[in-house]
């Protein structure tokens, strides 16, 4: 059975979360307003990636003729994605107690900003979310190159969907100001490159990432580059003052980032090249065997 999701969303949280479920086998479609999407011209390629998988219809929610659409299409839907300040679809006449009423098994999730009622119908983006949530003090300059709660509040509001379709319904807010927090976990000790076991090092040619945190792990490398010297030294500070830190930077210098991830392939321990970023062709990071 294929079941299929309205996407009534704009910029980046639910498209996203429109995109994954697309991904997972689902019939995303995607209504979107005479106006468009600003994604579209603000990053063309983000929207186009966003858009994959999907169909497209233009739907005018302001005019009797696009709420009568949307009212037919949800009644034989199995999920609705909206992104619109609470208290909007309300005021148009299709909200979720007006489409629940006409298709009681609707999984209707909107992704919100804020949970408190002071700030409940109040608009915000990633940098304020983040802001407000406390969280910026803990991803630092990571909100420059990724949208951290707009990410996490896409998988949550997939999540919601699965939960919904698997209770038979339901409506729930997905709130983006608190999104950010299922990444707050307490931070943990000596993964911030300041161990020597742990870390990103220049080479001949590339940069290598060292993941050797467990004891065994790390006596493997030492092994395998010949230095069971260092087998107590993991956890000794990366700094210049420290002669295994200078030493295992001196090694690796000495081959190319893709001879030594050879090595790690051959030895059994954590080290890879660092790639260039790509744009992922699916947002599934898993695979289905039998």
């Amino acid at each position: 059975m294929v079941h299929r999701i309205l996407d009534l969303c704009r910029l980046l949280p639910g498209p996203l979360a429109g995109r994954m479920l697309a991904d997972l086998g689902f019939e995303v479609m995607r209504l979107v307003p005479p106006a468009g999407d600003m994604t579209q011209n603000l990053s063309p390629q983000l929207y186009d990636w966003l858009q994959a998988g999907k169909h497209s219809e233009t739907v005018d929610l302001k005019t009797p003729a696009g709420i009568d659409r949307l009212k037919a299409l949800a009644a034989t839907a199995d999920g609705l994605l909206e992104t619109n300040r609470p208290g909007v679809m309300e005021r148009l006449g299709v909200g979720p107690e007006v489409l629940r009423a006409i298709n009681p098994k609707l999984t209707y999730v909107r992704i919100a900003s804020y949970r408190n009622e002071a700030f409940h119908e109040a608009p915000g983006h990633d940098l304020t979310y983040l802001a407000s949530g406390g969280f910026l003090p803990r991803f630092g300059d990571g909100w420059k190159s990724l949208q951290i709660a707009d990410g996490v509040g896409a998988h949550w509001a997939v999540i919601a969907v699965l939960d919904g379709l698997r209770k038979g319904g339901g409506f729930y807010e997905v709130y983006l100001s608190e999104a950010a927090a299922a990444l707050a976990y307490p931070t943990p000790v000596k993964l911030d490159g300041s161990i020597v076991c742990y870390g990103i090092y220049p080479t001949r040619s590339g940069r290598l990432a060292l993941a050797l945190l467990e004891p065994h792990l790390w006596q493997r490398f030492c092994v395998a580059v010949g230095r069971e010297a260092w087998k107590a030294s993991a956890f000794s500070p990366a700094i210049e003052s420290n002669p295994v830190y200078v030493e295992i930077k001196a090694l690796l210098a000495e081959r190319t980032a893709d001879e030594w991830e050879q090595l790690a392939l051959k030895h059994a321990f954590p080290a890879r090249k660092v790639q260039p970023y790509t744009i992922p062709a699916t947002t599934v990071p898993w695979r289905e065997t039998h």
